[in-house]
């Protein structure tokens, strides 16, 4: 296939500090600076800050590419150099065919010009005829379910209503590369899936389509191939499914921390170390679906304690606890400890879809009131899994449905399309 997007050793840096535009004197002083280095034979820094630092890739005409990654990985920033809004630092950037980018909320509109004549501006823009724009005209309204405002200027539009109008513009005055950033966030729900409906329809009319979201689901079910982005290089690249994998495997990474004993606010009672353990005994922090955990905790205090009640709790980072295991509730607080003492949890089975739980503890006194311990993050594991076979396999089941539960599927009168 021809090659739609290159990206060659590309890099862009942008101007350090928050002035806009860097003063004469503040430019005569780098240039000294600069000089001075060079004639003392030391190397000069780069200048600014860098975005992007030597990203190369192709995309070939008809590939639907998610660009994935952190906040200020770079992603934004190469769809503004790809749409020419702005340029590289170094590099190179080969573009063949008609570009439309839907960047931001409004980008592309003139918020002086009425709706209807932002629709022909922008077709003209994209180098259309009149009667081409004219005859996709009515479909563009009606997509954006804007007729009520058409005469009215864009300034006077909420964002939703840009982004209606932005998004249909855009995606009709058939574009060759269809570019789109997080600016479908700010759309309702039934707006959202018109989008992915038409992204969809671009993709099967051969159109290509580069797209940033951190709507993983989306960018699973929209794009067959993902590149992601970290710090402004290229982290991996490939089908769509293991890169995103490999995404949410980093996010994972990031928030998994290791217990520091030291870290807890002062009480007579302190957790000094927490473990996880297959069944067998073994130290662990990876699991498969389904198999069983022992988390062993010990505990120092000032004195010997009656009755203390430990609350286990397991989290995927969401609201509320997936799993609780409490004394408070299942009565097996010890009548009697030591200063010093272990106390395990053991659990037979974990129904736990893959993905990064972390397990959080306290200690309540003996009446089951008033806490000994904080509410502490004393260690955290990952559930390992095989990809499925569905669209949404890999993003959608790592952030929704933590719970696995065996389940199957009667469907009566189904026949071959």
């Amino acid at each position: 296939m021809p090659v739609a997007v290159t990206f060659e050793n590309v890099t862009k840096r942008y101007a350090r500090g928050d002035a806009r535009y860097a003063s004469l004197r503040a430019q005569a002083y780098d240039a000294w600076h600069r000089a001075g280095l060079r004639l003392r034979g030391r190397p000069t820094p780069p200048r600014g800050t860098p975005a992007l630092e030597d990203v190369s890739f192709a995309i070939e005409e008809g590939e639907s590419v998610a660009l994935v990654g952190p906040n200020g990985a770079g992603k934004t920033t190469a769809l503004k150099l790809l749409s020419r809004i702005s340029y590289p630092s170094s590099g190179r950037i080969t573009v063949r065919g008609r570009i439309a980018a839907l960047i931001e909320v409004g980008s592309g509109l003139h918020p002086e010009l009425t709706g209807r004549e932002n629709v022909h501006l922008f077709g003209r823009i994209l180098g259309m005829s009149r009667a081409d724009i004219a005859r996709r005209f009515d479909e563009i309204v009606e997509f954006a379910e804007v007729s009520d405002a058409l005469e009215r200027p864009v300034k006077m539009y909420s964002s939703g209503m840009e982004l209606r109008l932005g998004f249909a513009i855009a995606s009709h005055l058939d574009p060759e590369i269809f570019v789109v950033d997080e600016a479908l966030a700010v759309g309702d729900a039934g707006f959202q899936v018109k989008c992915v409906e038409r992204m969809s329809a671009l993709v099967r009319e051969g159109r290509t389509l580069l797209f940033v979201s951190h709507d993983l689901p989306a960018a699973e079910a929209l794009c067959a191939r993902a590149i992601f982005l970290n710090h402004g290089r290229v982290e991996e690249d490939g089908p769509a499914r293991p890169v995103i994998a490999r995404y949410l495997a980093w996010t994972d990474e990031q928030r998994h921390r290791v217990f520091d004993p030291d870290a807890q606010e002062g009480s007579d009672l302190r957790i000094v170390a927490a473990t996880l353990h297959d069944l067998s005994g073994e130290e662990r922090y990876a699991f498969r679906t389904g198999e069983g955990v022992e988390l062993r905790l010990r505990f120092r205090g000032e004195r010997a304690l009656r009755r203390p009640h430990v609350n286990v709790g397991i989290s995927d980072g969401r609201a509320g606890l997936l799993v609780q295991c409490s004394m408070l509730h299942d009565g097996e607080a010890p009548e009697h400890v030591e200063p010093e003492w272990e106390c395990r949890c053991r659990i037979e089975r974990l129904p736990l879809r893959p993905r990064l739980y972390q397990v959080f503890c306290d200690v309540y006194g003996e009446s089951g009131h008033g806490v000994l311990t904080e509410w502490t993050q004393v260690s955290s594991f990952r559930v390992e899994g095989t990809l499925g076979e569905g669209p949404l396999a890999v993003s959608d089941l790592s952030t929704s449905g933590a719970v696995e539960v065996p389940y199957s599927w009667q469907v009566n009168g189904a026949g071959d399309a």
